[in-house]
């Protein structure tokens, strides 16, 4: 066969391919995808912005690097059958904690800025807190839909099935992220008032472990809880009202200059507005929107209780994450450091997020 006449056969053959895997993605929810992918890539963009001028390339293509992590355990989420975690979840849980006491009281756990957040092996980091929350969906997941009666009444089964998430919620006390651990808190108290909890129990729960909280609480942490307006978050109100309707232009924003820390972090929300202005904001805004919407769609459609709830937990924790952090930015909340959702440099964080929105993808996938 000659080259000429194989060429067209090559062309056919990956043209099929392409509209093969066109059809699969076609067959979930591809809007969610799509949405996904476009907040990691104006993301990616919005981080080189707010980089450059102190970093050059280096922290660029790191969060590159790990976009493409991010991108492969999206596609891990979109491939398996989430079964596959309901049989593992806890061997998870006890990998995890591990993980956290040895990073607690080992090297493992390198101090930075006061706080031991991270599991470190060379050049291997991960935040554990991040991991511990979808662990932890998933472990309530499985509990709630295997056992609804379980929260029917408080005895000794009810007691030991708290008492996982409770030691969780202490290691990640102890590093000290209380930011973290509140928002864990707040996603598996939605999962469990949609698996039927009775609402005397919040209550109950409410009544013993806010002022127990309070009361283990350094003095630090409350006065950023009750106290004024931080300096960041009056450095990103300023960059807010500055971008004005339209902002000043990609990478043109003056803020991320050594007058806002963590700009592309915590308050990457903050050099948006700058750069782009409101409308900038509002798109950031729409997508999140439009990711719950589509979210909350997947959940509604499953008749498997176990799938129900590990849709309802990953959305409201990806949802709840990206509401927080946008209203540290513009000063309703105090400085709590959780990141936006796949925007903000990437790390355990926007991995998680990927592998979130493929599992939510394989959630609504139609054989």
């Amino acid at each position: 066969m000659t080259p000429s006449s194989s060429k067209p056969r090559f062309i056919t053959r990956n043209l099929a391919g392409f509209y093969r895997a066109d059809r699969i993605l076609r067959q979930g929810d591809e809007v969610l995808i799509i949405t996904a992918i476009f907040l990691t890539m104006f993301g990616s963009v919005m981080v080189y912005s707010a980089t450059y001028f102190v970093a050059n390339f280096s922290v660029f293509l790191k969060h590159l690097a790990l976009v493409g992590i991010g991108i492969i355990a999206m596609i891990i989420g979109m491939i398996f059958d989430p079964l596959i975690y309901k049989k593992t979840v806890k061997l998870g849980i006890i990998i995890i904690s591990l993980m956290m006491f040895l990073q607690l009281i080992t090297p493992l756990g390198p101090e930075i800025n006061g706080t031991k957040r991270w599991f470190a092996m060379g050049a291997f980091r991960l935040q554990t807190a991040e991991i511990a929350r979808m662990i932890m969906i998933l472990f309530f997941a499985r509990v709630l839909s295997e056992n609804p009666r379980i929260l029917k009444k408080w005895d000794k089964d009810f007691t030991l099935f708290l008492a996982v998430p409770g030691v969780i919620s202490l290691l990640i006390f102890l590093q000290p992220d209380f930011s973290s651990m509140g928002m864990m808190v707040v996603v598996l108290s939605i999962m469990l008032f949609l698996g039927g909890m009775n609402i005397l129990y919040f209550m109950s729960a409410g009544a013993v472990g806010i002022p127990l909280v309070y009361f283990l609480l350094k003095d630090y942490q409350k006065a950023r809880l009750f106290g004024e307006w931080s300096y960041q978050q009056i450095q990103s109100f300023i960059a807010l009202v500055k971008g004005g309707l339209f902002g000043d232009g990609l990478a043109l924003g003056t803020q991320k200059k050594l007058y806002l820390p963590e700009a592309h972090n915590d308050f990457i929300f903050a050099i948006i507005g700058e750069e782009w202005g409101w409308f900038g904001t509002a798109g950031v805004l729409c997508a999140a929107v439009l990711l719950f919407i589509r979210g909350i769609r997947i959940c509604m459609v499953q008749t498997n209780p176990y799938y129900k709830l590990l849709s309802a937990g990953l959305i409201c924790s990806l949802t709840l994450y990206a509401l927080v952090n946008i209203a540290v930015n513009v000063g309703l909340l105090p400085v709590t450091g959780l990141p936006l959702p796949f925007i903000s440099k990437g790390g355990t964080s926007l991995i998680v997020s990927l592998w979130s929105i493929g599992v939510l993808w394989r959630l609504s996938y139609k054989r």
